[in-house]
């Protein structure tokens, strides 16, 4: 499975993508983090839906108090990653 997530809000220069990667550390999880040309940040996870979940809400909780919505898509297809990283 795969899921973009979009946070808005003060999300960039508050080092969002870095907790981002580590909270998500060890769970199984491919995909990206970076950061959008519009404020936002996009964050794209990969694999087992209970995983995904587990993931999305380890960022959401850490970085609470710095975004104030998200939005996700949940999209088809296989993986394209083969690790997480950060995009620039």
């Amino acid at each position: 499975m795969r899921r973009k997530i979009v946070y808005k809000g003060r999300v960039q220069g508050v080092g969002f993508r870095w907790n981002a990667k580590d909270s998500v550390s060890g769970l199984h999880i491919t995909g990206y983090v970076k950061n959008l040309s519009d404020g936002s940040v996009e964050l794209l996870l990969e694999g087992e839906l209970r995983n995904i979940i587990e993931a999305q809400a380890a960022v959401d909780r850490r970085m609470r108090g710095y975004w104030i919505s998200r939005n996700h898509e949940d999209l088809g297809g296989e993986a394209h990653w083969d690790k997480f990283s950060i995009h620039s």
